[in-house]
């Protein structure tokens, strides 16, 4: 799981979780709070019941007692005296009867029964259930003792209740969904600067150390991170560029003993006054001075692209330098049987560094024709396309297996070690061609079956590029 999943999953729950507990402390208070509400009218009508029977001699159902309490239809009351002998009740009272709780005293509580709505309709509920708050209230009424028992029905009561229930379980669904895409969207920015990072690690290679990740204004954890990961960049950046350095040094000063002893094997394989025997050693060895000359030179000019890094870019004849690379390659093709194909347009020109894409033709042909069968075929095709050079060599032979295309522009690395040794090869010719490619800002890419064909394709911006 991503860490912006799991921080929008851990927000939200806390936010859930909070608004949980505050609308059940809500719901709590409101609860109780109509109920008080409610106790308080009781006591309120309750005491106007006191002084309006408080004018009369004592209760009773007389007209003018009846006029007192027309008010109080809405209520289930009863008074009884000192005897407990009901001495008034209201219309309400003579449909249901309520228990008198004496245990209660006067501690309101409720009484649940069943009422049909043809006897007389208090919102009941489809069971004809109703729910009373009832409270008894011992009142002095001219100058005797009575108690007022009255009730309300509180049908209206539950149906607020689940109302306000409904209303904070939707609230709590529109808070959540809500508080999902708030987080969501937080948590993004949170770890928007870990994507930009982990986007420009996976960018940095070997050829990119000189990038670095920018610093944040913010010195949190993430500025850190990244001055981490720049300091690393840095020491890497340092190694590589000290290995090349020594490679190319170390090429630089194989060049002149080499050379020396290249002279001395050529002058001393002219001289008749040797042994045959010990000539032919002489011829073997010189083979073996030749072979270490050339990867040395390759090892050198390899090293000179990856330190410098730029090329010199000028405007030339892409047909001519193709022209010339063919006509010395002509000689080879015709002694090993390989009948070539070329596809050249006329005028043909590009900016770039004239020199490098004459070296990189060169190792391309020299594998196409090193690793071809014996009559076999070359194809070369250049063509302009989207202000785009590309170019195309396809050469019969035994191929590529498909989990090597990629290797074979590593250094050092050969297909078949044992006839790359025979022809000279060291696995560098297209390592070569790969940074010059690069350093073109172009592409190569390499197709092959096995036991039939390869082909490689490269694309150059025929205008260039900007010097680094």
């Amino acid at each position: 799981m991503k860490i912006r999943h799991r921080i929008t999953i851990w927000v939200a729950g806390v936010g859930l979780l909070t608004s949980l507990v505050f609308s059940l402390v809500i719901f709590w208070e409101m609860r109780d709070q109509p109920l008080a509400i409610l106790d308080s009218q009781l006591n309120a009508v309750t005491h106007a019941l006191s002084k309006q029977l408080g004018k009369l001699r004592r209760p009773s159902e007389d007209a003018q007692a009846h006029l007192l309490l027309v008010a109080s239809d809405r209520y289930w009351i009863k008074i009884y005296d000192h005897n407990q002998r009901v001495v008034y009740q209201s219309d309400l009272s003579k449909v249901v009867d309520l228990p008198l709780d004496k245990d209660k005293g006067e501690e309101p509580y409720m009484v649940s029964t069943y009422i049909p709505k043809e006897r007389v309709y208090l919102h009941q509920d489809d069971d004809n259930r109703v729910i009373f708050r009832v409270m008894s209230v011992s009142q002095n009424i001219a100058g005797s003792s009575y108690l007022i028992q009255i009730a309300r029905p509180i049908e209206d009561f539950d149906e607020e209740v689940f109302d306000w229930v409904e209303a904070i379980n939707i609230g709590l669904i529109i808070s959540s969904i809500i508080l999902m895409c708030v987080s969501y969207i937080l948590a993004g920015r949170i770890v928007r600067p870990i994507g930009a990072i982990n986007q420009l690690a996976r960018e940095i290679n070997a050829n990119t150390l000189e990038k670095r990740i920018p610093l944040g204004k913010s010195r949190d954890e993430i500025y850190e991170l990244s001055e981490c990961l720049n300091q690393m960049f840095n020491r890497l950046q340092f190694s590589f560029a000290r290995q090349k350095k020594y490679l190319a040094d170390a090429s630089h000063e194989l060049r002149s003993p080499l050379t020396t002893l290249r002279l001395f094997f050529e002058e001393a394989s002219q001289r008749n006054d040797l042994p045959e025997v010990f000539l032919e050693q002489m011829k073997t060895q010189e083979r073996n001075v030749l072979r270490m000359d050339r990867l040395v030179k390759t090892l050198l000019e390899l090293s000179i692209l990856e330190i410098r890094g730029f090329l010199t870019l000028e405007p030339f004849s892409l047909t001519d330098l193709v022209t010339l690379v063919l006509e010395d390659f002509s000689p080879i093709m015709e002694r090993a049987k390989i009948h070539l194909e070329a596809v050249l347009p006329p005028g043909l020109t590009m900016r770039g560094d004239e020199d490098m894409i004459r070296r990189a033709f060169i190792n391309i042909l020299d594998n196409a024709v090193k690793y071809n069968r014996e009559e076999g075929k070359i194809q070369l095709t250049v063509a302009e396309k989207n202000n785009d050079i590309c170019i195309s060599v396809y050469n019969t032979g035994r191929g590529i297996p498909k989990d090597e295309l990629e290797k074979v522009f590593e250094q050092f690395y050969r297909v078949e070690k044992s006839r790359a040794a025979i022809n000279g090869g060291v696995g560098l010719g297209l390592a070569i061609v790969k940074e010059i490619v690069r350093l073109h800002n172009g592409k190569v890419f390499l197709d092959s079956l096995p036991g039939a064909w390869t082909r490689i394709d490269i694309t150059l911006p025929q205008n260039g590029m900007k010097m680094r």
